[in-house]
């Protein structure tokens, strides 16, 4: 980890970072766990600690956060981006709540599928309703004929391969990892609510057992900096709590390992507080 230094530059090889400029840079762009945003704010970071001209009284972050300017009018990217990276576990996308119809209902099928072509009206059309005189105008005209490239494959009819209803969902039944804590849905279609209740008392006992779930967001500027990193997310993220596992993503157990409650390894950044030098920005 490098060491976040505010007032004077290092004068002791004690006080310089642990790694060069160049392996620190090299080391975030290796690493498969940064998104191209994290690695904006971890090289503006690293910039700020060894690169950037040494200023009284003025912490490498809020160097960084001039650095990485303003978004939307006046909102600085900096804050965002320090939001992001604040460790959470947030449900994956086929888990989240639907306005409309959720994924495919996967209860057992009962018949195999076959599509419900379209059925013209058969009594006479009224003079009066231009809709049935179109339905009635091609009833008189031949079948379509619709043309294949050589060596088409209809599509996969997974509904009766696979052996699941396949109807939009209305019904979510979340179901908690006994070892990660980390949520997989069920969803149900209307017809299949019975089954969505049988389902959701089968876990209920196993979801009340399970451990908090392992951070899968955030987490990454501790892995390379030393600072008080909850005291920041806290002020950049309001209402969030730390987790259990600790700060730092390289702490977190793997879905393979048994869980290991640890708290962070976190130092104060030496000199001037950095969220009082937010407020001053603003």
């Amino acid at each position: 980890m490098t060491k976040l230094s505010s007032v004077k530059p290092p004068t002791s090889d004690h006080d310089r970072p642990h790694r060069s400029f160049a392996e620190l840079v090299q080391a975030i762009y290796e690493d498969p766990r940064v998104g191209h945003e994290t690695r904006e704010l971890l090289l503006a970071v690293a910039y700020a600690v060894d690169l950037a001209k040494r200023e009284d009284d003025v912490s490498p972050l809020r160097i960084a956060r001039r650095k990485l300017g303003v978004e939307h009018g006046r909102q600085a990217r900096y804050d965002r981006l320090i939001a992001d990276d604040a460790p959470r576990y947030e449900l994956p996308w086929q888990a989240q709540e639907r306005c409309g119809l959720g994924p495919a209902c996967e209860a057992p099928r009962l018949r195999p599928y076959r599509p419900r072509p379209y059925k013209p009206r058969k009594e006479p059309a009224p003079p009066d309703v231009p809709v049935l005189k179109d339905e009635a105008v091609a009833r008189r005209l031949p079948p379509p004929i619709v043309h294949v490239p050589p060596g088409y494959t209809p599509p996969r009819d997974w509904r009766t391969e696979d052996g699941v209803c396949g109807a939009g969902s209305h019904h979510r039944v979340l179901e908690k990892d006994p070892r990660t804590g980390w949520v997989t849905a069920h969803w149900f279609c209307k017809r299949h609510k019975d089954h969505a209740e049988r389902v959701a008392e089968q876990v209920r006992a196993q979801n009340e057992t399970a451990p908090e779930p392992i951070p899968n967001r955030g987490g990454l500027l501790p892995c390379y900096f030393n600072a008080d990193w909850e005291r920041v997310y806290r002020h950049y993220r309001p209402g969030w709590e730390p987790p259990v596992y600790g700060l730092c993503a390289d702490d977190w157990p793997t879905p393979d390992q048994a869980p290991t409650l640890s708290r962070s390894r976190l130092r104060l950044i030496p000199g001037a507080d950095p969220l009082e030098e937010a407020r001053r920005e603003r």
